[in-house]
C-alpha cells in the first residue's frame, strides 16, 4: 500500500482549511486527529499491507475499481467531505452554471465537473482532502472491510500525488454542487 504517500505532519486534516474546502464543520472530522487517532491511522495502514492480494487484483480492472469507488463515497457517511459551499461559489463564478442535460447527453455535465474539480483540487487542497479521507481507513480496517479499505487508499493515494479528477474528487465535488442547490432550495 502506499501508506507514505500522505504526509500527516502538515496536511493531517481538520482545522480551518478543511471547514472552508468541504462540509465537516461541526463533525469529528473538523478537528485535526488527535494522537489517538493517528495511531489508530497508523494501526490500519499497517493491517492494510497484509491486503496486498486483495490490491493487485482490485488494480486489475481500473474501470471496476472507480465504479467501485464512486459507489463507496456515495455513502452518506462521506458527507462532511463534500466540497463546502464557498468553493461552490468559487466554481459557480468562474464556470457558471452547471449544465442542465437529459440522460442521453452527459458528455457536457461530465466536462463541466472535470473543470469543476481541477480549479480547486490544487496540490495542497489535494492533500487536505487525502488526510481527510484516509481519516476513515481505521473504520474499515477495523470492520474487516478490506476491499473498501484498499479503494479507500488508492482513492486518497490518486488525490494527494495525482493531478487527474479522480472518483473521489468528482465524487464530492458531484455531491457538493448538490448539497448547494438543495441548501438553495431549502432557503
Amino acid at each position: 500500500m502506499r501508506g507514505r504517500s500522505v504526509r500527516p505532519v502538515d496536511r493531517a486534516g481538520g482545522g480551518e482549511e478543511a471547514i472552508r474546502l468541504t462540509r465537516c464543520a461541526g463533525t469529528w472530522l473538523a478537528d485535526p486527529p488527535d494522537a489517538a487517532e493517528q495511531a489508530r491511522i497508523a494501526d490500519a495502514v499497517r493491517a492494510l499491507n497484509g491486503q496486498r492480494a486483495l490490491a493487485l487484483a482490485l488494480h486489475r480492472d481500473q474501470a471496476a475499481l472507480d465504479a467501485y469507488c464512486v459507489e463507496l463515497f456515495r455513502d452518506p457517511m462521506f458527507a462532511p467531505l463534500h466540497i463546502g459551499p464557498e468553493v461552490i461559489q468559487r466554481i459557480i463564478a468562474k464556470l457558471g452554471e452547471p449544465p442542465v442535460v437529459d440522460e442521453t447527453d452527459t458528455t457536457a455535465f461530465s466536462e463541466y465537473l472535470q473543470r469543476a474539480v481541477l480549479l480547486f483540487a490544487l496540490p495542497n487542497p489535494r492533500r487536505l482532502l487525502a488526510a481527510q479521507l484516509r481519516r476513515y481507513l481505521p473504520r474499515f480496517t477495523e470492520a474487516g472491510d478490506w476491499k473498501a479499505a484498499v479503494a479507500i487508499d488508492y482513492s486518497a493515494f490518486r488525490t494527494s500525488l495525482g493531478n487527474e479528477v479522480t472518483p473521489f474528487l468528482a465524487q464530492m465535488t458531484l455531491a457538493g454542487l448538490a448539497d448547494y442547490y438543495d441548501d438553495d432550495v431549502e432557503e
